[in-house]
């Protein structure tokens, strides 16, 4: 089997705020038959679920959180195993319409509906050792946005995994997490860095893992999301 990790997935509907997310992964399956995929979702608080679907022969298909069983309002990760060799990417999408795609939908944006969206490539390797060049949190009352980060590490072993994240400034930190078996989790940069001043990092497993970067850019005064990136981090090592 071939196997593909997505992990910065997020369902998210705020009745109140109409602020929500929808995602999609797209499977390009270029062969001569069709592919069977089967999907399992990772948490950070609750055990996997599965289901399964196919990848039609020499097409891109879509699916979304709607054909899956995962709950609104839940972060998760996936790994998608293939009996062919495909090629897997996200799309996911936030906007202010509560997914409402209608073109009459309630918004709260007062310059009616606000979207953005990020995308990425799978990871198709765990490994025990990933980097990121690019490390920026940005809270300045001088600056007009507002920048968060978050690495999201997936382990999908039946170890525990102790991760050590090592933050490179002109001097270097070392921080220690833990990652429970089968779960994704997202740490939020914010409150482990040094803000405003941009950095790389290392990150390094005793079990292999898989390794994102999430970046939200937000006005000022953190009222709405202007733009949001995901990319998957380099794997180690390197040389």
């Amino acid at each position: 089997m071939y196997q593909y990790y997505l992990l910065d997935h997020e369902y998210l509907v705020d009745e109140t705020t109409l602020h929500a997310s929808m995602g999609h992964l797209l499977a390009f399956n270029p062969h001569d038959r069709d592919a069977s995929l089967r999907l399992t979702f990772y948490y950070a608080d609750r055990e996997p679920t599965t289901c399964e679907q196919q990848a039609p022969a020499g097409k891109s298909t879509e699916s979304n959180y709607t054909n899956w069983p995962v709950e609104p309002n839940t972060h998760f990760a996936v790994m998608v195993e293939s009996d062919l060799p495909i090629v897997c990417q996200s799309t996911i999408g936030w906007n202010n319409s509560g997914n409402d795609y209608n073109t009459q939908a309630r918004t709260h944006s007062p310059h009616g509906v606000r979207e953005c969206a990020k995308s990425y490539m799978a990871i198709s390797q765990l490994h025990q050792e990933w980097y990121l060049a690019d490390g920026l949190v940005i809270d300045n009352p001088n600056a007009y946005v507002r920048e968060s980060e978050w690495a999201i590490l997936f382990n999908p072993s039946q170890t525990p995994a102790e991760v050590q994240l090592t933050l490179y400034y002109n001097d270097i930190v070392e921080q220690q997490v833990s990652i429970p078996a089968q779960r994704c989790c997202r740490i939020r940069m914010d409150d482990r860095v040094r803000v405003n001043k941009h950095y790389g990092i290392r990150i390094s497993s005793d079990q292999p893992i898989a390794a994102q970067w999430l970046r939200t850019v937000k006005w000022s005064d953190d009222s709405e999301l202007m733009a949001y990136w995901s990319v998957p981090c380099v794997a180690g090592p390197l040389g």
